[in-house]
């Protein structure tokens, strides 16, 4: 473990962690703030498909490196779900000097992804469509609604969106002039794709968002997203703060911000069905 971390640091911009164990490395991806994973195959209590099992269920996005001498014929790559995962045998002449370069390269590729987008991405998109949001009338509502979280949580910005299929439209928004993001540019991308809600507390401090120009430009240093997710079980949407300032949620604060995300949805819901019911009213029998 020394010499992976030696050959990790070598390179100027990286900084390792060095765990003996499924568990620990568990623990250290569930504090967050990890930019990548090198794990070996073999560990003392379970394997390196559980590492990549874990930062999986935390952040998908994070690229992971396997780093061992066992053979990828040995090893079930369909675990590796949608984690982003590069192998390198440790049986190589030059494989500790390839290390830190690898890490580094994958670090930046990531990135520079456009966005990973939900195994359900089809069935989503097909249920946003449904709600024809721009019939609805939500505006004043989401407003209201942004209005009321920004001063719960004493947040700078508080907004509402929709994650389309190459943008986010965002349907309300306390504290900033905001319309639309690119998919590659919003953390909502990020955030969607996790169950519980997403804290970024700083920034800058995030290497999936440290580079990200309409961020830096927008001053924004913080941001907690909560899924807004249909009766289906499709996340269409987010309820978000950002804050200008490097900031945490706690546990409880959380589970608030979740609980407007539920209501957001069910405003939705309710002008959906009031709709489809009212179209219903004014049909002509043939």
């Amino acid at each position: 473990m020394d010499a992976v971390t030696a050959a990790i640091e070598a390179e100027e911009t990286l900084t390792a962690d060095g765990v003996p164990s499924v568990e620990r490395a568990r623990a250290r991806i569930a504090d967050g703030d990890v930019a990548g994973v090198v794990t070996a195959y073999d560990l003392p209590d379970g394997t390196g498909l559980d590492v990549v099992e874990a930062v999986r269920e935390e952040t998908a996005q994070t690229p992971c490196i396997l780093f061992t001498d066992v053979s990828p014929m040995e090893i079930d790559t369909a675990q590796f779900g949608d984690a982003i995962v590069e192998y390198l045998n440790r049986d190589l002449p030059d494989a500790y000097d390839r290390l830190g370069f690898v890490a580094e390269d994958v670090l930046n590729h990531a990135a520079q992804v456009g966005f990973l987008a939900p195994d359900d991405e089809p069935e989503r998109l097909a249920a946003l469509a449904e709600y024809d949001v721009e019939s609805l009338p939500v505006e004043d509502s989401f407003s209201r609604l942004t209005d009321l979280i920004a001063s719960h949580f004493d947040a700078g910005v508080a907004f509402i969106g929709l994650i389309e299929r190459e943008e986010e439209n965002f349907l309300a928004c306390h504290g900033a002039d905001l319309d639309t993001l690119t998919r590659e540019e919003t953390i909502c991308t990020h955030s969607m794709l996790q169950e519980d809600v997403m804290v970024v507390e700083d920034i800058r401090a995030d290497r999936r968002f440290s580079e990200n120009n309409s961020l830096e430009a927008m001053g924004i240093r913080s941001y907690a997203g909560a899924n807004m997710t249909t009766p289906d079980g499709h996340v269409i949407g987010q309820v978000c703060l950002i804050d200008f300032e490097v900031r945490n949620y706690d546990e409880g604060e959380r589970e608030e911000l979740q609980d407007f995300a539920e209501t957001a949805m069910e405003i939705l819901e309710l002008r959906r069905q009031v709709r489809d019911e009212s179209a219903e009213d004014t049909e002509v029998p043939a």
